[in-house]
């Protein structure tokens, strides 16, 4: 490798060793930069489906059923039974939103996993 990078530089004056160097630097830089576009764009769509009522997750793994909103802020009412509370959190420590019940989304979930525990129970 080493001889072939000095066959260039002799041959050519090094200015190809700065294009393959130029070329590396901008790939680098795209393979960095696309992937979190797409995770900040995953991130705006799913803050958009925020809504009172909604079923979340937060990073921390606190789940609760959302009961209000602002633009910066959410409330949770978690617990059971008598022993609710409701917590506040700021917007971005939310990791996930659960699908509502009987939407396709959840009723695809819940047909993955029926398929799922009946391949358990034929391995038994």
């Amino acid at each position: 490798m080493l001889n072939l990078l000095n066959f260039f530089a002799e041959s050519s004056g090094g200015w190809w060793i700065w294009i393959v160097f130029g070329v590396l630097i901008v790939a680098m830089i795209l393979l960095m930069v696309i992937p979190q576009r797409k995770q900040k764009k995953r991130q705006e769509e799913m803050m958009s489906r925020l809504a009172v009522g909604s079923i979340v997750t937060t990073i921390g793994g606190i789940v609760g059923e959302v009961v209000q909103l602002d633009d910066s802020h959410i409330w949770l009412l978690t617990g059971v039974d008598e022993n609710k509370s409701t917590m506040q959190f700021v917007r971005q420590a939310i990791h996930s939103i659960a699908p509502a019940p009987g939407s396709p989304e959840a009723q695809a979930i819940a047909k993955a996993e029926k398929e799922k525990e009946n391949e358990v129970d034929e391995i038994k």
